[in-house]
């Protein structure tokens, strides 16, 4: 059991370390970020340069109200019925300047230079009770709304989950220093759940010393207003329970009406 959760931890640091590299990472040093989704990835497909309008720098703007992005993250609630919270989620490495700019480069948009969120923040882990490798957390940003728009344009890419996968296997490359190896198996963007902006599933065979073990992570992307929140979803062997993702998602959509 425990050695299941260190497998799920690592890998959904490096997981979520590669959709905030592409699209929450905020701005520090004026570096890119590229909001992650769309495309299935092709084995072998070289991606070609989409034509997408460079994006200006902009000037951080007054949220209409004091948004918190704490009212936006996965709580406790019916939805949540059989997971336990287990503390915040791990702070993926924020060192991803050089990701950033290379995802950035891959989907043809250049320049792309929005300003710090004035709120972020990690929700809580929810773990299933019954399997500890069923694991679900949220992020959330503030953001101003010109950007949250250009974010949505992007997720809509064609070549976005080439690059996707293409940025992701380069950071995955090797053994880590938990002693883990990791084999992406596919990159998909299924049919986008209701509610939602893009949904991203990652699918993976991950190695340790006792064994290859298969991980489905699905990453859900939500641009409402001037919120950006990313729903990570673990699970074990299969897709996440569609009804019980669903549930997730709606409670989040459900928050994101309220700006």
């Amino acid at each position: 059991m425990r050695r299941g959760r260190n497998i799920v931890r690592a890998a959904t640091g490096w997981i979520a370390a590669a959709a905030l590299a592409v699209l929450f990472a905020g701005c520090q040093e004026g570096s890119l970020a590229i909001p992650p989704a769309t495309a299935t990835a092709t084995p072998g497909a070289a991606p070609v340069a989409a034509t997408v309008p460079a994006v200006p720098p902009t000037q951080a703007a007054a949220p209409a109200r004091d948004l918190q992005a704490s009212d936006y993250v996965l709580t406790a609630a019916p939805e949540t019925a059989g997971f336990e919270s287990s503390g915040g989620a791990d702070e993926p490495d924020s060192d991803s300047t050089a990701m950033r700019a290379e995802i950035a480069e891959c989907v043809g948009v250049p320049g792309y230079d929005p300003p710090p969120p004035s709120d972020e923040t990690t929700g809580d882990t929810f773990t299933n009770t019954e399997e500890s490798e069923f694991q679900v957390f949220s992020r959330a940003k503030i953001l101003p709304a010109s950007q949250i728009s250009q974010s949505a344009e992007i997720v809509s890419s064609p070549l976005f989950g080439d690059c996707y996968r293409g940025a992701l296997e380069e950071q995955l490359a090797g053994t880590d220093e938990n002693g883990l190896t990791y084999e992406i198996v596919a990159v998909e963007t299924p049919p986008t759940p209701r509610g939602t902006t893009a949904l991203v599933r990652t699918t993976m065979g991950i190695t340790d010393e006792y064994g290859t073990y298969g991980y489905v992570f699905d990453t859900i992307y939500f641009y409402v207003g001037q919120v950006a929140v990313e729903l990570d979803v673990t699970n074990v062997g299969d897709v996440p329970p569609p009804d019980i993702e669903q549930g997730f998602i709606d409670q989040i959509a459900g928050k994101l009406t309220n700006q």
